[in-house]
């Protein structure tokens, strides 16, 4: 299914805001753009809800330092977006600075005109597969 264009850019806007929020550190921003019931998957397997996650990133246990995203692809279910694609990070966790190029599967839900985030799941990609 063809995403139209003006839904995609919404989209892509809304994902870069959230990637600045957790750049910037702006947990109050960060938390506007996640759904109350967030399911966030990390490519350690470990499942946070919101209050979680953002009390990981509140700590400093948290802390993203490069988030991009590369190859995206979108497709659209009436209020509801499916983004997928890959992405690179560096990130200090527990105070331990961390490489990571996974595969990302997101899922958006546009309730009042506005996009947010209802699930992230991440995993690793294998050094075999990077070049995929």
């Amino acid at each position: 299914m063809t995403v139209p264009a003006d839904t995609e850019r919404r989209l892509l806007d809304a994902d870069d805001a959230r990637c600045r929020a957790m750049l910037d550190h702006d947990l109050d921003a960060l938390a506007d753009m996640l759904t109350d019931d967030i399911v966030y998957t990390h490519s350690s397997a470990r499942v946070d809800n919101k209050e979680n996650y953002l009390a990981d990133m509140r700590s400093g246990r948290l802390r993203y330092r490069v988030v991009q995203r590369k190859n995206v692809q979108i497709r659209l279910y009436g209020h509801v977006a499916l983004m997928h694609g890959r992405v690179v990070m560096q990130v200090d966790i527990q105070g331990q600075p961390k490489n990571l190029e996974n595969l990302f599967q997101s899922v958006w839900v546009e309730e009042q005109g506005r996009w947010q985030m209802a699930s992230w799941a991440s995993t690793v990609i294998p050094p075999q597969n990077k070049t995929l």
